[in-house]
This record gives structure tokens, C-alpha cells and sequence, in this order.
């Protein structure tokens, strides 16, 4: 019976040895899982990027609504350029009055290709943000305790 003793001794010890390893780990994870969340926290650590990102979205916008108010300012002098062009094409030419077809096979492929291309550096980009959100901090790594081998 003491030989068990001592082996359950020893179990209850190692259990209470892994039990607290346990909790350490939780403990991380939790303090973790609250800066990932914590806004300020990530401002902080990643302020730069976001600055970077917000800058290039903004620049972004800002060209697109240039784009399209130029755009619609030169819609009523194209129509119009458009309109003499096709009277023109009539008066010369009455059998080509019929708009123009669909763009062509390789202009389609291109324009595919195009598409997919950016379509796919987008997403290597905003996977690799994702990836470098989520990354541990770079602080020192906490040393774990080590847990004592049971000796035979």
C-alpha cells in the first residue's frame, strides 16, 4: 500500500504541476485575446498601417469622384461628337449605320485576364494584413516552467 501511496502522491503532484501550466496558457490566451480586441492597442501597434491604408482609400475615393464628375461634364460633348460622327458615317456610308459589334475575343481575354490578375494581388494583399494583424506581439516570449520528469 505505501508503494501506491508514494505513486499517488507523485500523480496528484504532476497533475497540480500540468493543472497550473494549464491556467498559465489560458491566462495568455485570454491577455491576448483582449489586446487583438482592444482598439487602442492596435492602433498603437499597427497606427502606421492603418494611417497608410486610410491615406491610400482616401486618394483612392478621391480619384474615383474626380473621375466620374469629369466624366459626366465630358458625357454631353462626346454624345455630341458621337452624334455628328454617326451622321456623318451615315451620310457617307448607309450600310454601316448598325452600331458596333461586341469587342473582340482577345480584347475580352485580355480584359478577363486583367481582372483576375488584380483581383488576385487584392487578396494576397489583404491576407497578408489579416496574417500580420493576427501575429503574436514581438515581445519577449514568456518562459514557461518547466515541469520535472518523474524519476523511476
Amino acid at each position: 500500500m505505501k508503494g501506491l501511496n508514494g505513486q499517488r502522491e507523485e500523480f496528484e503532484r504532476k497533475a497540480d504541476e500540468l493543472r497550473d501550466r494549464l491556467l498559465h496558457t489560458i491566462e495568455v490566451i485570454d491577455r491576448r485575446r483582449h489586446a487583438l480586441l482592444d482598439v487602442k492597442t492596435q492602433v498603437r501597434r499597427h497606427g502606421a498601417g492603418v494611417a497608410t491604408g486610410g491615406l491610400l482609400l482616401a486618394i483612392l475615393g478621391g480619384a474615383a469622384v474626380i473621375a466620374l464628375v469629369r466624366g459626366a461634364r465630358a458625357r454631353g460633348e462626346r454624345l455630341r461628337g458621337e452624334r455628328v460622327r454617326a451622321l456623318v458615317r451615315s451620310w457617307r456610308h448607309p450600310d454601316w449605320v448598325a452600331p458596333r459589334g461586341k469587342p473582340s475575343v482577345p480584347r475580352e481575354i485580355g480584359r478577363k485576364i486583367l481582372v483576375g490578375a488584380v483581383s488576385f494581388a487584392a487578396m494576397q494583399l489583404i491576407r497578408r494584413g489579416i496574417r500580420l494583424t493576427l501575429a503574436p506581439p514581438t515581445r519577449k516570449v514568456l518562459v514557461r516552467r518547466r515541469v520535472p520528469e518523474l524519476q523511476a
